[in-house]
């Protein structure tokens, strides 16, 4: 499953290996973006193997928080059922806010590996 970035939308990845959101999370409709995310996670994240979620966000809103726990537990319980989970929990180096946001999900994470990566903002007039 691939879903296009919007205004308020991230980029979403969903295959049997792995899962890349990047972007903005504030939807006007947050069962409206977080149902079909959720069902393609369920027919396609495996049972047994590894698995790799790499998050970068850059802002999120309180409604899409909720979806970001129920996304989480989903990956803790997967873990716990015996999948190995690895979460990377990109944020800009800058951005303190998502580092606490990290952090904040991180302690509720048991079974899965979850990983604070600080990532470095191009200047201004550097490439990308």
């Amino acid at each position: 499953m691939e879903q296009s970035a919007t205004q308020r939308t991230p980029h979403i990845e969903i295959s049997g290996a792995g899962c890349r959101i990047v972007g903005e999370c504030y939807p006007e409709n947050i069962q409206e973006f977080s149902s079909p995310v959720m069902s393609s996670l369920r027919s396609l994240v495996p049972d047994t193997g590894s698995y790799t979620v790499d998050m970068e966000l850059f802002y999120f809103n309180s409604s899409s928080a909720k979806f970001l726990f129920d996304f989480f537990e989903f990956f803790e319980e997967k873990a716990a059922e015996g999948l190995t989970v690895k979460i990377n929990w990109n944020y800009r180096e800058d951005d303190d806010t998502m580092l606490e946001a990290g952090e904040d999900f991180a302690e509720d994470m048991e079974s899965c590996a979850f990983e604070l990566v600080a990532v470095q903002v191009p200047s201004e007039g550097e490439a990308e």
